[in-house]
């Protein structure tokens, strides 16, 4: 899906947090705003937001890394054109024209 930026959109992290499938993590808070975004702390105890829908629940406090993911976001300029090729809770994966891709709020787009 082709998307045009409307509102632009800048990380609060810088350093994202990645898993791979298999993982076991810590579950933490969800997000206010994205309640389907849920705090996790990895194997290696990096923290970051995931959609808790990539997450198999053993207990109210850990689950298991369905499949691979990266947080990191995509920073975004108002009137850039993107390609979005996942969504996961109100986020979608999206590449700009420079090959570089990440994370960007849905309501922070327009698809053409």
């Amino acid at each position: 899906m082709r998307c045009i930026v409307v509102h632009p959109h800048r990380s609060l992290y810088p350093d994202p947090i990645r898993l791979e499938t298999g993982d076991v993590v810590s579950l933490g808070r969800r997000d206010e705003q994205y309640p389907d975004w849920i705090w996790v702390v990895s194997p290696t105890g990096k923290e970051g937001w995931a959609p808790e829908s990539l997450i198999r629940r053993d207990s109210a406090e850990s689950g298991v890394v369905t499949c691979a993911y990266t947080a990191r976001e995509l920073d975004t300029q108002v009137g850039e054109l993107l390609i979005c090729r996942d969504e996961q809770a109100g986020w979608l994966w999206a590449e700009n024209e420079k090959c570089e891709s990440g994370w960007v709020p849905k309501e922070t787009l327009r698809a053409t």
